[in-house]
């Protein structure tokens, strides 16, 4: 059954399998990453394939109290129906930022479905604004997260 749990084992696993430490990933290495593991590990839903599965590539700011920073994320979503609607599972990797070389960028958000091909996706993220600044950024933190929407 897929839930975020699942998802976030399966990428936990995966990252293990290819020695990726999620504390040591540069912005890049993220994305080669995420995508790698959406293209090598199918999810399945009790047998069935999920309603959809796809990448989303979204970044901004943000800010707890007094701790303040910029978030770049590339998260796999799954979407699951049932007899109760549809749920949206999340689990991918988060990178925040020294916010200072962030500030005219403006919070942005893209989904793998909308572009014809993954090398297209991959074109957009890697043309964003946020993705150039941070390429050559060492990112403050790193963590893997996971989640649902109904």
């Amino acid at each position: 059954m897929v839930n975020s749990y699942t998802l976030l084992s399966a990428l936990q696993k995966f990252l293990e399998r290819r020695g990726v430490a999620v504390d040591g990933l540069t912005v890049e290495r993220m994305v080669i990453a995420m995508i790698d593991w959406f293209r090598s590990v199918p999810v399945d839903a009790l047998g069935e394939p999920p309603a959809a599965d796809v990448l989303v590539y979204r970044y901004g700011g943000w800010s707890e109290g007094c701790a303040t920073g910029f978030k770049l994320s590339l998260l796999r979503r799954v979407t699951v129906t049932n007899d109760n609607g549809a749920t949206d599972w999340y689990a991918g990797i988060t990178l925040m930022f020294d916010p200072a070389r962030y500030a005219g960028v403006h919070p942005f958000a893209t989904v793998s479905a909308d572009w014809p091909t993954l090398e297209a996706f991959l074109h957009a993220i890697e043309s964003s604004a946020a993705y150039r600044a941070s390429v050559s950024a060492a990112p403050m933190g790193a963590t893997l997260e996971s989640g649902g929407l109904r």
